[in-house]
């Protein structure tokens, strides 16, 4: 295994496959990528989020409009595919910001159930946000919008097409299974709620080119690396 391979099992898996390349997606600043090669590390990444999401130190249930289940910390994990993904958002940070390091602050993944949504928010201590698309979930047959990523920021043209600084319109990027999109942390994002019945699964990562003080979140303050 080198920087640019991981070994999963017995074969060696790239972290950038030579025949991927970022696109801009509606905006300058966000771009986006999918991966064709989910066959080699999503059925075991998939396996291993569910097994956490039932009873591990890592998951913590908020409310229902947080997003659902998080699982954070994939470097915690004991898992090589996480490593992989979390190598191609790195990866993919330096590639779109143009520098030689990428440092992730927080790391967790999404695992929403029927009736889970996410609330508009926008990210902490971080430069660029990855989200990873693992499983969409099931399509609701009464509502196209339904569990699906999209953009609420009034500082997006794409959000605000009947007046400028006048959000009216969600801007939803696309994001299918092996899905990767980066964008500026501050932007103000939201999931609509979902109805499937398959869990619909995420991952995210906070990333900066240095090292930040402190801990991502309070409560690991103190905690065991």
């Amino acid at each position: 295994m080198s920087d640019d391979t991981i070994l999963l099992g017995m074969k060696a898996i790239e972290v950038w496959p030579k025949d991927c390349q970022s696109e801009i997606c509606g905006d300058s600043t966000i771009h986006r990528i999918t991966f064709t090669d989910t066959r080699e590390y999503h059925p075991r990444l998939v396996a291993k989020i569910l097994e956490l999401e039932e009873n591990h130190r890592l998951r913590r249930r908020y409310f229902r409009g947080a997003c659902g289940t998080k699982i954070h910390h994939l470097e915690k994990w004991a898992s090589t595919e996480a490593e992989l993904i979390t190598a191609r958002a790195r990866a993919l940070f330096r590639k779109v910001l143009e520098c030689e390091h990428a440092v992730v602050d927080l790391s967790w993944a999404n695992v929403y159930r029927a009736g889970d949504y996410c609330l508009p928010h926008s990210h902490l201590r971080s430069t660029a946000s990855v989200v990873y698309c693992l499983d969409a979930g099931d399509e609701d047959p009464d509502d196209s919008q339904g569990g699906r990523f999209c953009f609420v920021d009034p500082r997006l043209r794409n959000c605000c097409q009947h007046q400028e600084g006048c959000m009216t319109t969600p801007f939803y990027p696309g994001m299918a299974a092996g899905t990767m999109l980066i964008f500026p942390s501050q932007l103000v994002h939201t999931v609509n709620p979902y109805a499937g019945a398959r869990p619909r699964i995420t991952l995210s990562w906070n990333i900066n080119k240095h090292a930040l003080p402190g801990p991502a979140l309070p409560a690991d303050a103190g905690s065991d690396p």
